[in-house]
């Protein structure tokens, strides 16, 4: 399912104008359904790796094959349309668009996958995280955690094999967090999930938990 060999990114101080390198993996495999909590120290890479594994970023040497795909090899657009289709990623900040409603939201999430864009589709995942009346509803006029319950329904929309999820608790109070993450372990029940956290709560209740702070070489089947 993943598969990333070699893998390193660096990024240029401002500053000093120096070259640090903030991610460096060399050898790192996830079997399809695996759920994997991610935690680490400040500056470990956490984000950074969820990015080069979404093709929003790339490393800038290494291999990152994902359902036999090198993601790293693609050309930008071409890796927007295999995370359309592949990867849902469930952001800390949410990234709703404000003056759009939630089904809206959801929906243009859908447009740039191959499956196109399925309002009934979008009206049933909403219902699905609570949100049925919620429906025609702007960012502004949700709860923080009525967001990231668009975020996962729009994170799910095209049916990815694979869901990333960036700190999808940080921004929330313990009742919502705990409400979110039983979710979000609903909707990827039957999906690879890779969810990063800091907080020893949400850790706790994942099997597995990768210390991106010391991984080298490690497999998860």
């Amino acid at each position: 399912m993943i598969s990333i060999r070699d893998l390193h990114k660096s990024y240029k101080d401002p500053e000093t104008g120096n070259s640090n390198t903030i991610l460096r993996i060399a050898s790192f495999d996830v079997e399809k359904g695996k759920h994997l909590a991610i935690k680490g120290s400040s500056g470990s890479g956490k984000t950074t790796f969820l990015h080069c594994l979404s093709g929003m970023i790339t490393p800038d040497g290494g291999k990152i094959e994902i359902n036999g795909t090198d993601i790293s090899k693609l050309s930008e657009s071409a890796r927007d349309r295999f995370r359309a289709n592949n990867i849902g990623y469930i952001f800390q900040s949410f990234n709703l668009l404000d003056g759009f409603t939630a089904l809206e939201n959801v929906m243009l999430g859908m447009m740039f996958a191959d499956k196109g864009n399925n309002k009934s589709r979008a009206i049933e995942l909403l219902k699905k995280v609570g949100l049925g009346e919620r429906l025609y509803y702007k960012p502004a006029q949700l709860s923080v955690g009525q967001q990231q319950r668009v975020c996962i329904a729009r994170a799910v929309a095209n049916n990815p094999d694979i869901l990333l999820a960036d700190e999808p608790t940080g921004s929330l109070d313990p009742k919502n967090s705990e409400e979110i993450l039983s979710l979000l372990k609903e909707v990827a029940s039957d999906k690879t999930l890779l969810l990063v956290s800091h907080e020893q709560e949400v850790l706790n209740q994942f099997e597995s938990v990768l210390d991106l702070s010391e991984i080298n070489q490690i497999t998860y089947a």
